[in-house]
């Protein structure tokens, strides 16, 4: 899964890289938000990204030798 996660994210890198030149909009001046969008998409790409390896690296039953191999 963090592997289609990445391979998503270099995708959309690398089509990014590749869009052609600034294209004046046809109505009216570009919003003030449209600087910031490009910043704010891999600030939460990054964060999920985080998220899914801090999730796949824990232990999904911590200290399981004490309670599962007890002997009674």
């Amino acid at each position: 899964m963090i592997r289609v996660a990445v391979a998503c994210g270099a995708a959309l890198l690398v089509g990014w890289i590749a869009l052609p030149g600034y294209v004046h909009p046809m109505f009216g001046p570009v919003p003030w938000y449209v600087d910031w969008l490009p910043v704010v998409a891999v600030a939460i790409y990054s964060l999920g990204l985080g998220w899914m390896v801090r999730i796949y690296r824990t232990d999904p039953e911590p200290d399981a030798r004490n309670w599962r191999y007890r002997d009674f």
